[in-house]
């Protein structure tokens, strides 16, 4: 039914609305001079007093595969070189590189439990739905070392897989296939060497890809899709040979996905050798214990950074974020500069950067110490 209103009322409605609007306006305003938030912070989680920080390598090779060293030479090397984290990786589907003198046929098969090669039992081992997934031995180096059973999944391209046995047969299986046993098994992985597979490189149609936009595209579409896989990798030949094509790979898809999915990146040397590096590429694992659980969650929030081997390593102190002046800072030792990268360009040096003009940008930084690098995992502002 339609009302006639007076003018005092058409009066009073009149000066709700407008004192409703003016109200609005300054909400939206306030909005506005809050500037834009750091929304990711993969270090947001790390309790600087208590964490240690662990070397790591996820991708190593014996005579089980192609490798040139037996497993308990392997498990010697990295354990007095100071790392407190290993997988054999062995492929999932190669051949033994010891043909006769051991069954020449390729194997799906983890290179599991490591008691089959070394004396000493472990003082843990986790286990998930009757698998084991990892065993802690106090005895090897001077933390003592987490062994991760893991595959190097081999069809094309390959990917690391980690706290599980999956494996498989030969190399026709996709991708689809390998990251559902993964994931069923509550295991995690990564893209193994992707930089491999984009242009330049020789294996870049390996899996039909004809641009580099089309490999990020391919990498994507799984990364977003599966919460098992956590990114990619720089290896060794990366670092050494395959330079710049392993960070823009990274950067790239930090641009396309890091807004809604996670995306970090792991450090292997993915050896194949007898002897460990001296400039290995590996990654540094924050964690308060050396157990699965702690080192699963640092792996899952991105608790890591990425570099190679070296006499004197930078020392992690703190990443601070003060939200209110709208800066990142770095507390680091044992360095000489600190490089920081905006949407794939650098940006800057030094300890601190203001990102009170930023917006939608994915932010990381580089540590340089001597003629090492070492790289940040991402921050996000939107």
């Amino acid at each position: 039914m339609f009302v006639w209103q007076s003018s005092r009322t058409k009066t009073m409605i009149a000066a709700v609305a407008i004192t409703f609007l003016i109200g609005l306006g300054v909400r939206i305003g306030a909005a506005e001079e809050t500037g834009p938030i750091l929304r990711k912070n993969p270090y947001a989680g790390v309790d600087w007093e208590r964490v240690q920080p662990y070397l790591a390598n996820f991708h190593s090779h014996t005579v089980y595969s192609d490798g040139r060293a037996e497993p308990e030479q392997l498990i010697a090397n990295y354990a007095q070189a100071g790392y407190a984290i290993l997988t054999i990786a062995d492929h999932d589907n190669v051949y033994t590189h010891r043909a006769g003198e051991r069954d020449v046929e390729p194997t799906h098969e983890t290179t599991w439990p490591w008691t089959r090669w070394i004396d000493e039992e472990p003082a843990q081992v986790w286990s998930r739905n009757g698998m084991e997934t990892s065993a802690l031995f106090p005895d090897l180096g001077e933390h003592g070392m987490l062994a991760i059973r893991g595959n190097e999944l081999s069809s094309h391209p390959h990917m690391v897989s980690l706290f599980n046995d999956c494996g498989f047969p030969d190399s026709q299986h996709s991708e689809t296939e390998r990251l559902d046993c993964v994931q069923a098994k509550g295991g995690l992985a990564y893209w193994a060497h992707p930089s491999l597979y984009v242009p330049p490189h020789g294996w870049q149609n390996r899996f039909f890809q004809s641009s580099f936009e089309q490999a990020i595209d391919y990498y994507s579409k799984y990364l977003a899709e599966y919460d098992a896989l956590l990114g990619v990798e720089f290896n060794q030949n990366d670092l050494d040979a395959r330079m710049p094509e392993p960070v823009q790979v990274f950067d790239a898809l930090l641009q396309r996905l890091y807004k809604d999915h996670d995306v970090f990146v792991f450090g292997s040397d993915d050896t194949h050798a007898t002897t460990v590096a001296g400039n290995a590429t590996l990654t540094i694992v924050l964690a308060e214990e050396l157990t699965e659980p702690a080192i699963r969650h640092a792996l899952q929030q991105g608790h890591t950074f990425v570099g190679q081997r070296t006499e004197v390593f930078p020392e992690f102190r703190e990443i601070r974020v003060d939200q209110d002046a709208m800066t990142i800072s770095v507390d680091v030792a044992n360095y000489d500069r600190i490089q920081w990268i905006r949407n794939g360009q650098e940006h800057g040096e030094g300890e601190t950067i203001d990102y009170s003009d930023m917006r939608d940008t994915v932010l990381r930084f580089e540590v340089l110490a001597g003629n090492r690098r070492f790289y940040s995992q991402a921050f996000y502002v939107e």
